[in-house]
C-alpha cells in the first residue's frame, strides 16, 4: 500500500471548527468510541460530555483539527451513501497501472500534489479534489463539498396575531450544514469502479453530483468511457433466488415497471418477513417479473450464506436498496468498509 501523504491544511473557518466536532459526533456511537480512543480520551458519558471533552482536547492541542477530518475521511466512505457501479473504458489501460504515469498526467494539469496525499479539506464551497491515490492496483480519486439544505419541521411552527386579528402562520424549517464526500475507485486489474456518494438529503441530486465530479476529472480522466452497470435485472434476479433454501437476501419491496411504463408494487408487513409467502401474490409476481423491468428493490442481505468465493463478513442484516432506474445501489445505514465491499462485490457478480 501507498504511503499518503498529509498535505498542509488550509485555515479552518471558525464555522468548519464547529463543524469538524458536530459531524464526529453524529457518528454512530462506536465510531466516536473508536476516535477517542484512537486520541487516548475516555469513551464514556453523554454527548454533552463528548463534545465538551473534544473541545478541551483541541484547545489544549492534544487533538488537531487535521486528525478530526483524517477520521471523518476514514469512516464517511462506508456510511450512509449511493454507489455507481461502473464496467471500465473499453480502450487499453495499461498505461494507469504505472503509478509514474498518474502522477505526471497529474502533474501535466497542476494536480501532482494530489498524487498519494490527502488535503483535509471540511467545507469548500463546490466539490473540491482533496485526494488520489495510487496502491494494490487501484486508483481512488476523492472530493470533498459543502451542502446546505433546510429540513422543513412543523412541530415548530407558530399561530401569532397582527395587531388588527389578522391571523399569521409560521413555518419552521431546520437548516442543516453537511460535508458531501464522493469519490471514485478505479479496480485496474478488473477494469471496474465504483462511484460512492455520501447520502444526501431527501431531495439530493446524485445524478448531478455525479457530473460535478466528472467535471472535475474531465481533462484527466474522461467519466464518459465508463459505462453504468445496469440494475434492473439483478432485482429480480435477487428476488428469484429467495426461493432458493441458501438465498442471500431478504426481499421487503419489490418495485416493477411494465414496457409501456405502468408500475407493480409488493410489500411484506414487516421488514423482518419477505415479500415472498402468499401464493396468489407469488403467482402474480412470477407474472410480473416475466414482463417487466426492476425498478426498486428493497433487500436485506443476510449473514451467514456463502454464496461464492468470497467469504461473507456479516454479522447481522445488511439493508440495501436497489435504485434500478437509477443505477445505484444505496446503502441507508452506516456499514463497515468489509460489508460495503463485499455487497458491492456480489452485486457486481449478480448483475
Amino acid at each position: 500500500m501507498a504511503t499518503i501523504k498529509l498535505l498542509g491544511p488550509p485555515d479552518y473557518s471558525p464555522e468548519e471548527q464547529q463543524a469538524l466536532t458536530d459531524f464526529v459526533l453524529a457518528l454512530k456511537k462506536s465510531h466516536i468510541q473508536d476516535f477517542l480512543r484512537q486520541v487516548e480520551l475516555p469513551k464514556s458519558g453523554t454527548k454533552v460530555d463528548l463534545r465538551e471533552r473534544l473541545q478541551e482536547a483541541i484547545h489544549e492541542g492534544a487533538i488537531t483539527y487535521e486528525q478530526l477530518v483524517d477520521f471523518l475521511d476514514s469512516v464517511a466512505p462506508w456510511g450512509k451513501q449511493h454507489v455507481v457501479l461502473y464496467r471500465g473504458p473499453q480502450n487499453d489501460i495499461q498505461s494507469w497501472k504505472d503509478p509514474d504515469y498518474v502522477w505526471g498526467l497529474l502533474k501535466q494539469h497542476h494536480l501532482g500534489k494530489f498524487f498519494n496525499a490527502r488535503l483535509p479539506l471540511v467545507l469548500p464551497e463546490k466539490l473540491t479534489l482533496s485526494s488520489v491515490t495510487h496502491g494494490d492496483g487501484k486508483l481512488r480519486i476523492t472530493a470533498i463539498q459543502k451542502r446546505v439544505y433546510t429540513e422543513r419541521r412543523p412541530e415548530y411552527d407558530e399561530q401569532k396575531e397582527t395587531e388588527i386579528g389578522e391571523r399569521i402562520t409560521l413555518k419552521a424549517h431546520v437548516h442543516h450544514l453537511t460535508r458531501t464526500l464522493a469519490a471514485l475507485e478505479w479496480d485496474l486489474d478488473a477494469n471496474v469502479a465504483m462511484l460512492q456518494i455520501t447520502q444526501l438529503q431527501e431531495d439530493g441530486d446524485y445524478e448531478e453530483l455525479a457530473q460535478q465530479f466528472a467535471e472535475l476529472t474531465k481533462r484527466w480522466l474522461d467519466m464518459k468511457l465508463f459505462s453504468p452497470v445496469g440494475l434492473r435485472q439483478l432485482i429480480h434476479t435477487l428476488y428469484e433466488i429467495e426461493k432458493n433454501s441458501k438465498a442471500e437476501v431478504r426481499s421487503h419491496g419489490i418495485d416493477s415497471r411494465s414496457l409501456q411504463g405502468r408500475r407493480v408494487s409488493v410489500r411484506s408487513p414487516s421488514p423482518r418477513t419477505s415479500v415472498r409467502g402468499e401464493q396468489f401474490l407469488d403467482d402474480a409476481m412470477e407474472s410480473v417479473r416475466k414482463n417487466s423491468v426492476g425498478h426498486l428493490g428493497n433487500f436485506y442481505w443476510l449473514k451467514g450464506i456463502q454464496p461464492g468465493p468470497a467469504l461473507n463478513p456479516l454479522t447481522g442484516e445488511v439493508h440495501v436498496i436497489i435504485v434500478g432506474a437509477k443505477t445505484r445501489v444505496n446503502f441507508p445505514t452506516p456499514n463497515t468498509e468489509d460489508v460495503v465491499r463485499y455487497v458491492l462485490q456480489r452485486v457486481c457478480a449478480l448483475s
